[in-house]
């Protein structure tokens, strides 16, 4: 039986409709989970392709496969060379080239075979049609003022610093990113459909997931440019679907991560009491502990200039950690920095 896996990096959680988001447009992603399972609490252990690479391709967790193809599309996106493991490789720019490439792919694909497919789609610069952005922006434009500039979408944010306050450019940020979930969404719509024409909705497992979410300014920062771990960074989706819609409209409430996936796919049920995310760019380094009710962020080194303490968040009710409760349950928290610290031991 084939399997396939569709790994987007870059894609936020909270931008589908299968997990809560009334605002995005994810048709085709919300007709996958409606027909198989959504995994609620699926997190990254360390927010970064490579790393969620090297935990997906193990070579012990391939091997079950008579048949490997790997379909890289990718634009920017930093990666190692994928393993030998691999029978084929190909490679195109965008996830819209390899609409063209995997009908030939899918119709040489055998038995007892792997398809995994990436993409940096959803990593700026996103491309954005036009009329998908008219409709994120129409409730903006003013259409008595015959002069007004028309409102062109941001494409290419930059890593870095975001205010918060700043209304107009969250709004323009969010409905542009918008724009491009929802075009990704559609070309997703055109991959299940060759899926759908060769019968692989009854004859394979399908996957979708993701290495990490793209930061959208929710905690002052755009893309990875610290190593903070909030939901938006290390949150990501994981919907599986099995052949004929076995498991259709299932959700699994339990905590599940990475290095998980191929167990899950086994149909190995997975049992956790808590996650634990770990990150670091250039002097800073970041530790996260989530358990059903609390997750703990612990700074383990920041910049002198960028002074930054550990955060508690109350589990599930704060679901996107807007209320820091550190400072109110210090016992708790300093309760969880040592769980944690023996985690990273």
């Amino acid at each position: 039986m084939p399997t396939i896996v569709i790994a987007a990096h870059g894609c936020p959680l909270g931008a589908i409709g299968a997990y809560g988001n009334e605002f995005v447009v994810t048709t085709h992603l919300d007709r996958l989970a409606a027909e198989g399972i959504v995994y609620d609490r699926h997190f990254a252990e360390v927010p970064e392709a490579a790393a969620a690479s090297r935990l997906w391709w193990k070579p012990e967790s391939l091997a079950v496969f008579s048949h490997r193809v790997l379909v890289r599309c990718l634009r920017e996106v930093s990666l190692a060379p994928p393993p030998d493991a691999f029978h084929a490789v190909h490679s195109v720019s965008t996830f819209e080239e390899s609409l063209e490439l995997l009908p030939g792919v899918l119709d040489s694909l055998p038995q007892d075979s792997l398809l995994w497919i990436e993409t940096d789609a959803l990593i700026p610069p996103w491309d954005i049609p036009a009329n998908l952005f008219e409709l994120y922006v129409e409730d903006l434009i003013d259409e008595d003022e015959e002069e007004a500039e028309p409102i062109e979408p941001w494409t290419n944010p930059p890593v870095g610093w975001f205010d918060r306050d700043d209304a107009p450019s969250w709004e323009l940020l969010h409905r542009s990113f918008a724009a491009a979930m929802t075009a990704f969404d559609a070309q997703l719509g055109q991959l299940f459909d060759l899926f759908r024409e060769r019968k692989l909705d009854e004859t394979a497992t399908w996957a979708f997931t993701g290495s990490f979410g793209w930061p959208l300014g929710e905690h002052g920062i755009l893309g990875p440019h610290r190593p903070w771990l909030y939901e938006e960074f290390v949150h990501v989706p994981l919907i599986v679907r099995r052949p004929n819609a076995a498991d259709a409209g299932l959700r699994f409430p339990g905590f599940t991560r990475h290095a998980d996936f191929w167990s899950i796919l086994n149909g190995i049920e997975v049992k956790r009491e808590s996650v634990v995310s770990r990150w670091a760019t250039e002097g800073s380094e970041e530790a996260a502990l989530r358990t059903e009710e609390h997750a703990l962020l612990l700074p383990l080194r920041t910049p002198e200039d960028e002074p930054r303490l550990p955060e508690l968040y109350l589990k599930p009710g704060d679901r996107w950690e807007a209320n820091n409760v550190q400072p109110r349950q210090v016992e708790t928290a300093d309760g969880l920095e040592a769980e944690l610290r023996k985690h990273l031991e």
